[in-house]
């Protein structure tokens, strides 16, 4: 065997009986020495001659153009395989050491030379290409190997997803040397002027009700009289759980599971029932694409819920399960199957279960939750456990419930409306988070209906238009405000026997307290963040019911909202989805031995509280005369009520601040909570240093691409990445935490690559904040409504050229709420 030596080249005599052995040093000039020895590959052991008689190759990659260039790579090889063994072993590389991308195509052949011609049929084009689709998974296929390659080459060019490709290699074959991806080459470098962009013509927009308002007719969501039975009340629905066909014939064969279980007896079951689906267990800690977990928790029903242990583990899972992974989430106590349900259910559990599910829809996992029956046999949950996992297909959202055996599914029936409520009378209404913007509406409406004493209670100082909106209740009801926090016990005791000792019995609670996060991803936040959307709505709930039930009231009131019962809702606002599932839950929980308790989950009340996601709020939307009619009509309905809402085709409306005032800071959702930089410090300017440096600003925005999208993009064109508003929020986030200072997302949307980020990065940071360039518009006027589309968060409806200065104050005041700190919310 020859090899080089200062560029000559050197025979290497073999000693016979010991392998070659190569040594090669290195020396430092500061001492450092290195030395390696190296050693030849044994020979291969001989191999028996195959019996088999057909082969079949998968030619996958991410365009159909690749996908034909990969295939003349291929055939190349395939005609020089010089016997069966090799050919088999070219195929077994191609089809198990090659990832499966979106486009794939397959070929069948008894001969490497045969599979070579078939290989260059496709790089001509004369064999179709196929778009995977990942919903047609592979059907059975027959056990003769000339009809089962037959049968596969026909569904991969139909475009199925998840082939046995294993099990199609001959026995002992092994990976080999194959031409590798052809990539795509590429230039990314700025050669060509940009094209100057138009900015759209202002469009129509509707003024929202002002903050301050007096009582108010509840048909008419301007203020202006109305007629109060106007307005029909929504539909509403309710979750009722039918019998279902139970699953049959389903294999896991082949899928690789990691099974998290606390209760050892349990949990060897559910490994036993997953092998026996044909599963392969994998070992504890190990990354795997597919996932069984199951909490055997099943603790008092009313006891305090500790979900810290829980945002943590869903954190962990979301950071490491990739995209269309399998999960299984297991529950006990978390649905209301039939009525002894009820006095069982964990609300806490019931939480938790929605909250995967919202995870699932933010991350692309495929998921199952189930509540099983903690009487039924280990075994026999075991197997229904891994019945569940060996259905699962991918893209699905499946929620189950068994029950002595039988399968359940939820099914969502028409609500009844309550009986009518009687506010008038002698005692008080309590409300809390009643200076938020629904807040606000929910006290007037009170007195509209005849409420004439309303106790208050929020976290927020009284500032001057929480004072108007006070005295404008007056003469027509008695109010007062009380400060403290919903989620302390003690305060709200307090308060409430404030109110009793001036105005008697307590009628019934409208509890809107409530809070969101910015718009972002589950695997960054930390649960510090989520506790305080939590909070209000978990130990803020259960303290109003403990209120009443203590004080004899009539009913409660939870404002709740359908993030808390669609997954879809829940993306990018995960800690709120688990907030709002937790208070649907608990009212489900609730007997009859007291208050009615009812749950509204609300859609979006268009022009009014929170605006988290525009995409989805343009969806389930629900005007101010039907949310009001909805409320008076299930007010005592009891129970977890759903409004889906409908499309309501206008546009928010937002005012926009002073010029001088860039970056105000912006109210967050919780009336009672101060405002705060997102950073949690900062002077407020936007840039990522003091003194302008752009080298600074380019390492600074390079390592918040490093560390959310896990790359550095280099000069690849920024809108060429694919950026969704969730990935969005993280970079602003990102940059926010490095530089310490509060950054505007919308000079992430508007920069043309890193560098240009960087640059209007130092910008902001080098210059005060001022009137915006003469080129890009008038300033608005202070109290201007400004329209924001109805299009994912940060779609604006007009957008300033690649070259205009940094964006105008209307911008920063549209995205940041959307983006960073929300609005009111219900």
């Amino acid at each position: 065997t020859p090899f080089f030596v200062a560029d000559q080249l050197v025979s290497w005599p073999r000693v016979e009986g010991a392998p070659r052995r190569a040594a090669v040093s290195a020396f430092g000039m500061g001492g450092v020495n290195a030395h390696v020895i190296v050693e030849e590959a044994p020979a291969p052991a001989a191999r028996e001659p195959l019996p088999q008689q057909s082969y079949v190759v998968k030619v996958s990659a991410a365009t159909e153009d690749a996908v034909r260039r990969l295939a003349a790579a291929y055939a190349d090889s395939f005609a020089a395989a010089p016997d069966d063994r090799a050919t088999a072993d070219l195929c077994h590389t191609a089809n198990v050491g090659r990832s499966s991308l979106d486009h794939q195509t397959a070929v069948s052949g008894p001969t490497g030379q045969a599979l070579a011609e078939q290989l260059r049929a496709v790089a001509d084009g004369r064999v179709p290409v196929a778009r995977v689709d990942c919903h047609r998974p592979a059907e059975p296929l027959p056990a003769d190997p000339a009809q089962r390659h037959a049968v596969v080459v026909d569904q991969v060019r139909q475009g199925h997803a998840d082939i046995d490709w294993a099990a199609l290699s001959a026995p002992g074959a092994r990976i080999v040397a194959l031409p590798t991806y052809p990539f795509d080459r590429g230039r990314y470098w700025h050669t060509r002027p940009t094209a100057t962009v138009t900015v759209p013509a202002p469009v129509t927009t509707v003024h929202l009700p002002p903050e301050s308002i007096p009582p108010v007719d509840p048909g008419a969501a301007d203020g202006r009289p109305g007629d109060p039975g106007s307005t029909p009340a929504p539909q509403a629905l309710r979750t009722r759980w039918r019998p279902a066909d139970p699953l049959q014939g389903a294999s896991a064969y082949g899928v690789t599971v990691r099974v998290v279980v606390t209760d050892r007896a349990i949990g060897g079951a559910v490994c036993a029932a997953l092998a026996a689906q044909g599963a392969d267990l994998a070992p504890d800690g190990a990354t795997t694409r597919a996932l069984v977990v199951v909490d055997t928790a099943t603790g008092p029903a009313d006891a305090a819920p500790d979900l810290r242990g829980f945002w943590e583990q869903l954190r962990s899972y979301a950071a490491t399960i990739p995209p269309q992974g399998r999960v299984v989430w297991v529950e006990h106590r978390s649905a209301t199957v039939d009525e002894a349900d009820r006095a069982l259910l964990d609300a806490e559990a019931a939480a938790r279960a929605f909250a995967v599910r919202a995870a699932a829809a933010e991350n692309r996992f495929t998921v199952a939750v189930l509540d099983l029956d903690p009487a039924d046999p280990v075994e026999t949950r075991a197997w229904q456990i891994a019945a569940e996992f060996a259905a699962l297909r991918p893209g699905a959202d499946t929620v189950v419930a068994y029950r002595r055996g039988v399968r359940y599914v939820p099914t969502p029936l028409p609500a009844l409306p309550g009986p009518p409520a009687d506010l008038t009378g002698d005692g008080y209404h309590l409300v809390t988070g009643g200076l938020g913007a629904v807040g606000r509406r929910l006290v007037t409406h009170l007195v509209t209906r005849g409420a004439r004493r309303i106790g208050i209670v929020g976290r927020s100082p009284v500032d001057g238009a929480a004072e108007g909106f006070l005295r404008g209740l007056h003469p027509a009801a008695e109010v007062d405000y009380h400060r403290c926090d919903v989620a302390d016990q003690a305060a709200l005791t307090a308060a409430a026997a404030s109110f009793a000792r001036r105005w008697g019995r307590l009628r019934g609670i409208v509890h809107c307290s409530g809070g969101v996060n910015q718009f972002g991803s589950l695997r960054r936040r930390q649960w510090s963040e989520a506790a305080r959307v939590t909070a209000p709505k978990v130990a803020g709930s259960r303290n109003v019911i403990r209120l009443a039930r203590t004080e004899g009231a009539d009913h409660v009131a939870l404002v709740s909202s359908i993030a808390g019962t669609l997954p879809d809702a829940g993306r990018g606002l995960v800690d709120y989805a688990l907030a709002n599932a937790y208070q649907l839950a608990l009212a489900e929980q609730t007997g009859d031995d007291g208050p009615t308790v009812t749950a509204h989950a609300w859609p979006n009340w268009s022009g009014i509280g929170m605006a988290a996601d525009e995409s989805y709020s343009a969806g389930h939307s629900i005007t101010l005369d039907q949310a009001l009619a909805g409320f008076d009509a299930y007010l005592l309905t009891g129970g977890a009520v759903v409004f889906p809402g409908s499309a309501v085709p206008q546009p928010t409306t937002v005012s926009a601040p002073p010029p001088e005032a860039d970056h105000p800071p912006a109210p967050t959702a919780d009336p009672g909570r101060a405002p705060a930089s997102p950073t949690g410090g900062g002077n407020g300017a936007a840039g990522p240093s003091s003194d302008g440096d752009p080298g600074v600003a380019y390492r600074l925005v390079r390592d918040a691409f490093v560390d959310v999208l896990g790359e550095d993009p280099g000069d690849c064109p920024l809108p060429d990445l694919g950026l969704d508003s969730l990935v969005i929020a993280d970079l602003t986030s990102a940059i926010e935490r490095l530089s310490g200072t509060t950054v505007d997302p919308s000079l992430v949307m508007r920069s043309r690559t890193m560098a240009d980020l960087a640059a209007r990065l130092t910008d902001r940071a080098g210059r005060p904040a001022g009137p915006p360039d003469p080129a890009s518009g008038p300033a608005p006027v202070p109290g201007t409504p400004v329209a924001v589309s109805s299009g994912a968060p940060g779609a604006v409806s007009s957008a300033p050229g690649p070259d205009d200065p940094a964006p105008t104050t209307s911008l920063s005041a549209l995205l940041r709420p959307l983006l960073a700190n929300g609005q009111q919310s219900h």
